[in-house]
């Protein structure tokens, strides 16, 4: 099974729902190919002191393994596995394991016999069906790639409308992009955050820290990656719920 890093920490961008999200299968050491800059180093402590991590003479890339590692325990605890005895690649495994069994099951899924490779691939085969049925978009003759296409632009559009946002000549990444400045901001409000003067990935930090059960919850576009995305994704076309 190949492993599926959790990018978020890492680029400390507006994917970090999807680290929040949980651990999956990811690498016992996630990767980093450069230094934070000097903001993104302030909410690495703070979102490491939220944790109950001691920050004293660590510096970012030594924070950002055990938040990593904290995250994952964090979810196995949750999820119900015994973490003693097994190292974090174990765990992160049992942990997304455990997630693609739930998801399976939500949907009527057999896991039985199936290893998490072949779950993920009929799971993500059931969303973008599911999705497609949900927006009345016709199946018939169409790959799952094109459909995967059709749902996404869809689920765009669709978000784009309940936001009152124009469509109308924008590109379908800046709007998808546009779209999730929106709902953050609208998180944030709804928590009770002063947004003046603060970007959207300014309050989506803060959530992080304060609010991290609530982060959770949001459904960000562009789609951020679920327990059962992974490598079937097909580029930026991957859904999730």
């Amino acid at each position: 099974m190949k492993k599926i890093v959790i990018v978020g920490l890492l680029t400390l961008g507006l994917a970090m729902p999807s680290f929040i999200h949980t651990a999956k299968a990811a690498p016992e050491n996630p990767p980093s190919h450069h230094q934070a800059p000097e903001e993104d180093q302030a909410f690495i402590k703070k979102m490491a002191e939220s944790l109950g991590i001691k920050t004293d003479g660590k510096d970012g890339e030594a924070l950002k393994k055990e938040i990593h590692e904290a995250l994952i325990k964090k979810e196995a605890k949750n999820l119900g596995i015994k973490t003693d005895g097994k190292d974090m690649k174990q765990i992160a495994a049992e942990v997304h394991e455990k997630r693609l069994q739930a998801e399976a099951k939500k949907l009527g899924i057999s896991t039985e016999g199936k290893d998490p490779s072949t779950l993920m691939k009929e799971l993500y085969e059931a969303k973008i069906m599911q999705k497609a049925k949900e927006l009345n978009i016709k199946t018939d003759g169409k790959t799952l790639e094109q459909l995967s296409k059709e749902v996404r632009e869809q689920l765009i559009l669709s978000e784009a409308k309940k936001l009152n946002i124009k469509t109308d000549g924008k590109d379908l990444r800046a709007l998808a992009n546009e779209v999730r400045e929106m709902q953050i901001t609208n998180a944030a409000k709804k928590l009770g955050l002063d947004t003046k003067d603060k970007t959207p990935k300014d309050l989506l930090k803060e959530m992080m820290i304060n609010h991290p059960e609530e982060v959770k919850k949001l459904k960000l576009l562009p789609f951020h990656e679920g327990p059962m995305m992974g490598h079937h994704k097909r580029g930026k076309e991957a859904i999730e719920n």
